[in-house]
């Protein structure tokens, strides 16, 4: 009794702010419940980089794909993990839980790595009491400078990504005007800058060929390896708001985002956009790590749970930030001329007290997921997607044939397709390639009727040869 009632008290401190949109008419919102497997593409390489370092870097997503859907138009979401900026992956849990979540429900999912890395503090000391489990010695910064520029090149790989993921929409059969973009803690500050920055004078100055970085702290070097072999100090421009990663037929746009406990570097990004996307914010009070309203990063970490017993050395250097409650109350003060937003605040701050519990954290993991993808899915609904006849207009016909010399049936095929051929195409070949021209079945015309077998295939759309005098090339489309 006593955890339920905590249990509901909890839930009751749950402000949730819901403005401008409504559930489909007609019964459940699509891509809002789980109704299929999974099947996922991993370390697929979007474009390569140079860090803050001056090193190379390959830039790798996961794609996951629903198995068993009927749909040529699927809507996008791209995963931005966090990490404070130096580390995390897209192989963290809750990235890879909430790929498959979303994948089950009808949607394709970018799990992405982006540049990771900050330079250094030229000072630091490990306190007598401190240690690698009560703080990050990797995580003291040169200067403020480094979060803006870490940001900032996180933001130009998830508009690369982005655009990445709108290039193969033939292969994954996804709608390339529904993309949305999802992150946690510093992927939270990411998504929320690459769903909103659309100005060169949205960059920030400290983003341009700033002073060199300060020789770090040996420590840093030695003993706790922060750093990279090849560690360049200078700090060049980082170059456009759109980064220089798979520019050319798509852009980087988004319908909406999501920030779990992230924030803001400056407020005034927040604008209206020609397709303004919707926006869904998730903090907790009793986060220490980003606080929830105006408040430096790690200042909680800093001020109260370090210096209150001088514990650790505290990280004087990063920059403040607009955490979720001040942009739930910026939108709030914007009215109508704000955004369509859902903000979940959990307050439970208390000065001081914070420092042990798991404010930085999704709570109700489920539930929060749920909320988020009702909350796009009817910004979806608004536009002329509908998995039941997204695959009417696709430019395929419904019976493959060549000068009745064969037909290729059905199609849309679900576990097997018929091949009829005239007598004079046995001993030809036929495949079936992906849109990257990779081959994934071959096989020879040994008969006139003949059936391949298709049900290990993930759905979309393929292309089906036949090599008679010529190739002939067709799409097929795999349910």
């Amino acid at each position: 009794m006593k955890k339920l009632k905590s249990l509901i008290k909890k839930i009751l401190k749950t402000i949730i702010v819901i403005i401008g949109f409504g559930f489909s008419a007609e019964g459940q919102t699509p891509y809002t419940t789980n109704q299929f497997t999974y099947d996922s593409i991993l370390n697929v390489s979007y474009g390569t980089s140079t860090d803050y370092a001056g090193n190379s870097v390959d830039l790798l997503l996961d794609i996951y794909k629903p198995v068993g859907d009927f749909n040529c138009a699927r809507p996008v979401i791209v995963l931005v993990h966090g990490g404070a900026w130096i580390g995390g992956s897209k192989e963290d849990y809750n990235m890879v839980a909430m790929s498959r979540e979303l994948a089950k429900k009808g949607w394709v999912v970018a799990n992405i790595n982006y540049r990771l890395g900050t330079h250094k503090a030229a000072n630091y000391s490990m306190y007598a009491l401190c240690s690698n489990t009560l703080s990050a010695p990797c995580g003291y910064i040169a200067d403020s400078a480094e979060i803006f520029r870490a940001n900032f090149r996180g933001m130009q790989d998830t508009k690369g990504a982005i655009r990445f993921m709108k290039s193969r929409n033939i292969i994954d059969s996804t709608d390339i005007n529904n993309v949305f973009i999802v992150g946690e803690s510093a992927g939270g500050f990411i998504s929320l800058a690459a769903a909103f920055t659309d100005k060169l004078s949205e960059k920030s100055s400290s983003c341009y060929s700033i002073s060199s970085a300060p020789i770090p702290d040996t420590d840093l070097t030695t003993t706790y390896s922060c750093l990279p072999p090849n560690n360049n100090l200078s700090r060049p421009d980082l170059g456009s708001i759109n980064g220089d990663l798979n520019l050319g037929n798509y852009d980087a746009t988004v319908k909406g985002v999501s920030s779990f406990y992230g924030a803001v570097l400056d407020l005034s990004i927040l604008q209206q956009l020609t397709d303004t996307p919707c926006v869904y914010l998730f903090h907790q009070g009793s986060d220490v790590v980003v606080n929830y309203q105006y408040g430096k990063i790690l200042g909680r970490t800093s001020w109260e749970c370090y210096a209150q017993t001088n514990l650790c050395q505290s990280y004087f250097f990063y920059p403040f930030a607009y955490g979720n409650e001040s942009i739930r109350q910026h939108f709030a003060n914007l009215g109508t001329a704000a955004p369509v937003y859902q903000a979940e605040i959990i307050n439970n701050y208390s000065y001081l007290n914070n420092c042990l519990s798991n404010g930085h954290s999704i709570d109700f993991f489920l539930l929060r997921i749920q909320n988020m993808i009702d909350l796009f899915a009817n910004k979806i609904a608004l536009t002329s997607n509908n998995p039941q006849t997204n695959c009417t207009n696709t430019g395929l016909e419904d019976v493959l044939t060549m000068k009745n010399l064969f037909k290729v049936y059905p199609n849309p095929a679900n576990d097997k397709i018929n091949i009829i051929a005239d007598k004079s195409l046995i001993g030809s070949y036929y495949s079936l390639l992906d849109f990257t021209g990779k081959t994934l079945l071959k096989g020879k015309i040994n008969s006139q009727s003949m059936a391949i077998n298709i049900e290990n295939l993930s759905s979309g759309i393929y292309l089906f040869n036949i090599e008679g005098n010529k190739v002939q090339t067709f799409k097929l489309l795999k349910k």
